[in-house]
């Protein structure tokens, strides 16, 4: 067992870039030796993920503000805070803020995380 006191104490916060498209802040909550990885991610409006997928899945708690989440298949939805968004091992998706307010969320991943291409401004703008 371990008590994480608010964040993990080696793990300074950090601005994203090379997975992210915008202002994307990540302050690491655990990374466990299972393969857990639990981050609280402030996105600036219109910032976003690149299409991902999770070996065992994912799991956002959103905290304040709102955005989008969406899969390959188009689906998906706008997201606000006290939504909690589930996403299966495997599906290619992407999440972020939408135009006019920033998003910040709890982000648990399950297993490795395979980065792909970035989100187009076309299919930012379908969501």
């Amino acid at each position: 067992m371990r008590i994480i006191r608010g964040r993990e104490s080696d793990a300074p916060s950090q601005k994203r870039s090379d997975t992210f498209t915008g202002g994307v802040w990540g302050d690491n909550v655990l990374k466990a030796s299972d393969g857990a990885l639990v981050n609280n991610v402030f996105f600036e409006p219109r910032a976003r993920t690149h299409w991902h997928r999770h070996e065992r899945g994912q799991l956002l708690v959103v905290s304040a503000g709102s955005g989008h989440v969406r899969s390959r298949d188009g689906s998906g939805d706008a997201i606000r805070a006290g939504d909690v968004v589930w996403i299966p091992p495997g599906e290619e998706h992407w999440h972020g803020a939408g135009s006019g307010s920033y998003l910040l969320h709890m982000a648990v991943s399950l297993g490795e995380t395979e980065w792909l291409d970035p989100v187009s401004d076309d299919d930012y703008e379908r969501a």
